[in-house]
């Protein structure tokens, strides 16, 4: 967040020095579960060209599949960074998370605000079966990305749920 946490950037860049760790830094996202108006200044780009600044050298390293963060590494540094494009949301076509919440309801995507509640099926008396077909279903019609998440089940005037309290 500009002015508020940017001074720790390079401390937590440097915990990677001397460990095999991996820091991740994520852009700033809505999480309070209605409009929420933010600067985009520090996006997954700013933040690696601040990071450039004091580290040159910075290399790309090959990502993880379905990764949600693009990695690099500083020469001689035995850990790596991340950084997670949360709110651009550039790395939606790989994602292969899903997540289901504490009254198990099934969503395909962080930024939906609906899905498919697998509680509810099996106290219908759903079966396996029946209940494997209703996941597949969710998987197939998954949305492409936040943006169409968003769009799809979230109209401006309603409060969602907070991703922060799905395991956003």
């Amino acid at each position: 967040m500009d002015g508020v946490n940017t001074a720790d950037i390079y401390p937590l860049v440097e915990l990677t020095k001397n460990k095999p760790i991996s820091v991740r830094f994520i852009e700033e996202m809505p999480f309070n579960g209605g409009t929420h108006e933010i600067s985009l200044k520090w996006d997954a780009n700013y933040i690696i060209k601040h990071i450039q600044s004091a580290y040159p050298k910075l290399d790309k390293i090959e990502d993880e599949r379905n990764s949600t963060a693009v990695n690099f590494n500083i020469p001689g540094y035995q850990g790596n960074i991340g950084i997670i494009a949360a709110y651009t949301r550039n790395f939606c076509g790989s994602c292969n998370r899903l997540r289901l919440t504490s009254v198990g309801e099934l969503r395909t995507c962080l930024y939906q605000s609906k899905g498919i509640n697998l509680r509810d099926l099996m106290r219908q008396g759903n079966s396996d079966q029946e209940i494997k077909e209703f996941i597949e279903l969710a998987l197939i019609h998954k949305p492409k990305d936040g943006w169409e998440a968003e769009k799809q089940y979230f109209s401006m005037d309603e409060t969602h749920q907070s991703m922060a309290s799905i395991g956003g």
